[in-house]
């Protein structure tokens, strides 16, 4: 993008070119002839196809649940559901959709419960899962009363009675209250497992289980296993795969939430984030921790710079990447993290991943316990109960005879009870470090590419766009960025289709697809190469998708030639010598008479690039980068230069532009009549290129009037600077100006006064001796300080009272002298006072 604003080295410029002659002006114009003679890349890239689904009167589409089995997206917003199907989300005609309304009787309590009528009293769909082949299951606030229900997949229709009721259940402890209260859920072999909040208030956070008919399991409230968290995702890895291993370990499912750090005793709510554990074949125990989870653990996951340790110490989402359900062992967690605090002027994100090792290795170590009287932390050194406390049931408890939670011995329980957080903390740095963005959600896709593996990421921001990152050779680099809504909304969910290679992005009212590869946005070999996109590959005439094309018709990983005359692409790991492309070169002219430097742009296509520019340095062209990375370029008259800019990266140099630069100088004088005049320029003298606008920099505007009001604030901030200077040396100046006035005062002689003597005030007051300072006194007197000698009276010094005090009135001030003594007199109104000098 160009900016108008005029800019002070061209009006400096202009004013060296300016010769005034009376009224008239004589413009010394240097016309620039600019030789435009190659420019590889002349058209933008080519965008993204993107499907956009939205619907009218209806926000929140905060809830997605991406179903393969019957090739439907469902969509959970704000008392409406949806089943858009897969094959065009666009597609009107092809979705199903009905209202899950809240009745007037419900929101009336709601608003009378204190809760905003128009805001808080409505049905928000808050979980979308799906229960098995034929059943969905769905739970929402409901107007601050939280309700579940069922969906029959084959029509699309909420579960009724043979009366026609909608079957519902009680959705305390699976649904939060409050819509904007963060919750997860998670089905797992027909069981509901939830992290939300249990009551009205939302101050009693719980994980629970439920919806089969088993046993109903939650985190014991009154001890504190939670404080104040903040639910931003769920998983459930099944560990116990293969089956017939040798450990016979059970499945787990993992929360992940920010809380209030307790530990942290030196600051208050300090928050920190959590990874939380529990085992799918919990029973509770039998006397000890009844109905209650045996297998809660808790440790902290930090993502911290590496160099001084700033944390990003709040998770805003979790994405849990399984190569196969059986490879659980090489399972990644990708998280996203803010900072509670700033480092600097303003907020970053990080995405930092940690392995099952480090997890494990946490869960497997020592544990915290914490002192219930100076509620005090610190590291438990003692031995502890076997089996080991908060371990799922594996082959080495069955061998002890302990089948099930149930036959949990009751010292194992109650050491669980107080030893539910960890000591040892999961480290990791970050891999991505965005400054001045706020991310809230990611996805990450596993490609396979011949013998490598990429994990690419999909980070979305808070401002509508979406950050796309590979780990290139230990680096992380954002290889794409898309602007995803319009309106700046903020990514609210991301679900990723790694079948059809598809991206479903929510915000508060719309909905997005976009695939997760453009590589037709790559328009030359190089390009494709350097663009690092593991789904894109040069085919030999184009830069295709690896995933729509056979194998055969790209060369991946190994040399690739593109026939663009001469471009040679190695691999670019390898370290050869550096690969330039080269084009025919095609000309044409520019011409502009504008009062001004030439800027010759040069676009960068790739972020990882360095631009370079190439010239002969010679003293007859003047010329600075531009901070748009474009040369500013001001030459002499009948001189002309070449400037060559190209692209570097990896060794691979591309040639970008190429321009010829000529200057003409020619007289031209008008005159002046309130603003300055430019003979119109023909639009003959303009050839713009195909598919090219007009530059913003060969226009022929002057900066005249510009010139004018820069003159004008400058006279201005000369003016007020004066008058500051004045008034801060003001009492110099007085100073000065009475030094100048005393040999003139001298002259005067005191005039007679016919007026008999007067020894006390008018008011028969004894005047009290005393030192004043009076300012107002002080003033009236100074007429007399060079010229009136001092008085040998004893009533020297007077003082006044509070009333006497008050400033003078100048214009009923009179001032006499008495013959016996001729200090002077002050008249003040119909009162004489005696003034002291």
């Amino acid at each position: 993008m160009s900016s108008n604003r005029p800019r002070i080295d061209v009006i400096l410029l202009q004013v060296l070119l300016v010769v005034s002659l009376g009224k008239k002006l004589l413009f010394i114009i240097i016309k620039w002839n600019i030789i435009h003679c190659f420019c590889l890349f002349s058209a933008d890239a080519k965008e993204r196809t993107a499907k956009r689904f939205s619907a009218s009167g209806v926000v929140n589409f905060t809830t997605l649940h991406l179903s393969n089995e019957d090739k439907t997206l469902y969509v959970g917003a704000r008392e409406i559901l949806f089943a858009l199907n897969l094959t065009d989300i666009s597609e009107v005609t092809l979705h199903r959709n009905f209202t899950w309304e809240t009745p007037d009787r419900k929101r009336e309590e709601c608003s009378f419960k204190g809760k905003d009528l128009q805001k808080d009293c409505f049905n928000y769909i808050k979980i979308f899962l799906r229960v098995n082949s034929t059943h969905l299951y769905v739970c929402g606030t409901y107007a601050f009363s939280p309700t579940c229900a069922y969906i029959k997949t084959d029509n699309f229709s909420l579960v009724k009675s043979d009366s026609g009721e909608v079957v519902t259940e009680d959705g305390r402890s699976r649904c939060p209250f409050n819509p904007e209260y963060k919750s997860t859920a998670i089905i797992a072999d027909g069981e509901l497992y939830a992290g939300t909040v249990s009551n009205f208030q939302g101050n009693e956070p719980i994980i629970y289980k439920s919806l089969s008919q088993g046993t109903s399991l939650k985190t014991e409230n009154s001890l504190n296993w939670l404080q104040d968290p903040a639910f931003v995702g769920s998983a459930y890895i099944q560990e116990s795969l293969p089956k017939g291993n040798e450990v016979g370990d059970d499945d787990k499912i993992y929360f992940f939430f920010s809380e209030v750090g307790k530990e942290f005793d030196f600051f208050d709510n300090t928050l920190v984030s959590r990874i939380a554990r529990v085992c799918k074949g919990d029973l509770g125990g039998e006397r000890v921790l009844q109905k209650k989870w045996t297998t809660f653990l808790k440790a902290q996951l930090l993502c911290s710079l590496p160099d001084d340790g700033f944390p990003f110490n709040i998770i805003q989402d979790m994405f849990v990447l399984t190569p196969s359900p059986e490879d659980w062992k090489n399972t990644v967690f990708y998280g996203v993290f803010t900072s509670q605090w700033y480092k600097g002027a303003s907020g970053s994100s990080a995405v930092c991943s940690f392995t099952m090792d480090q997890v494990a290795k946490a869960f497997n170590g020592r544990y915290r316990e914490v002192n219930r009287e100076t509620q005090q932390w610190y590291t438990y050194n003692h031995p502890v109960p076997e089996p080991r406390p908060g371990m799922c049931i594996t082959n080495d408890a069955r061998k002890q005879d302990i089948p099930s939670s149930l036959r949990m011995p009751d010292k194992v329980l109650n050491f669980v009870k107080d030893h539910f957080l960890m000591d040892s903390v999961i480290r990791s740095s970050p891999l991505l470090l965005k400054r001045n963005a706020h991310y809230t959600q990611i996805a990450v896709h596993r490609v396979q590419t011949g013998s490598k593996v990429y994990h690419v990421l999909f980070v979305g921001t808070d401002d509508g766009r979406l950050h796309k990152a590979i780990n290139i050779n230990g680096k992380m680099h954002i290889i794409e960025e898309m602007v995803v809504f319009r309106n700046s909304q903020p990514v609210l969910n991301i679900e990723l289709d790694t079948e059809k290679g598809r991206l479903y992005i929510s915000s508060f009212s719309e909905l997005v697809e976009v695939p997760i590869a453009n590589c037709t946005n790559y328009q030359s070999c190089g390009e494709c190469v350097l663009s690092r996109d593991p789904y894109c590959a040069w085919d030999g005439s184009q830069c295709v998708d690896i995933r729509q094309t056979p194998p055969n018709k790209y060369a991946s990983g190994q040399q690739s030639t593109c026939s663009v005359n001469e471009c040679i692409i190695s691999n670019i790991n390898t370290g050869n010598s550096p690969i330039t492309m080269k084009s025919t070169p095609f000309s044409t002219a520019l011409h502009s008479t504008a009062l001004k430097p030439s800027v010759l742009p040069c676009k960068l296509r790739s972020n990882l690039a360095v631009r370079k520019w190439e010239f002969r340095k010679t003293p007859s062209h003047f010329h600075y980068p531009s901070p748009e990375g474009g040369l500013v370029v001001v030459g002499q008259a009948d001189r002309q230069e070449n400037y060559e800019c190209w692209s570097v990266e990896e060794g691979f140099r591309q040639l970008l532009a190429n321009y010829c630069v000529r200057g003409e100088a020619r007289q031209e004088s008008t005159t002046f009549t309130g603003r300055s005049h430019i003979p119109p320029i023909s639009q003959e003298e303009f050839i713009i290129l195909p598919g090219e606008a007009r530059s913003p920099h060969m226009n022929t505007k002057t900066y005249w009037n510009e010139l004018l009001v820069v003159c004008a604030l400058l006279a201005f901030s000369l003016v007020v600077f004066s008058l500051f200077v004045v008034y801060r040396n003001r009492s110099h100046m007085k100073s000065m100006l009475k030094e100048g006035e005393c040999p003139a005062i001298q002259q005067k002689k005191p005039r007679t006064v016919g007026k008999p003597v007067e020894n006390l005030p008018l008011n028969g007051n004894a005047v009290t001796a005393s030192v004043s300072d009076h300012k107002g006194y002080q003033a009236l007197n100074d007429n007399y300080i060079c010229s009136t000698p001092p008085c040998s009276s004893p009533d020297n010094s007077k003082s006044f009272s509070e009333s006497e005090k008050r400033p003078l009135n100048l214009k009923e001030s009179h001032v006499e002298i008495s013959p016996t003594c001729p200090r002077p007199r002050v008249r003040l109104g119909s009162m004489i006072k005696d003034s002291i000098v």
